[in-house]
């Protein structure tokens, strides 16, 4: 094998891992991230309202 030959096929296999990691940051790690932010959010606004009762406007 060539050094050419091993060049391409470790930057096929590069591109390769960066698209893994490029979907699974779409697909996996921001839609967690916006849930758990949704959801801390919600936690904390929660028990604000538990124990300090509703916030007058």
């Amino acid at each position: 094998m060539t050094t050419k030959q091993l060049h391409k096929t470790t930057e096929s296999q590069s591109k390769l891992k960066e698209f893994k990691a490029l979907g699974f940051i779409i697909v996996v790690l921001f839609p967690a991230l916006c849930v758990a932010a949704i959801g801390g959010y919600g936690l904390i606004i929660w028990l604000i309202q538990a124990m300090g009762g509703i916030v007058p406007h």
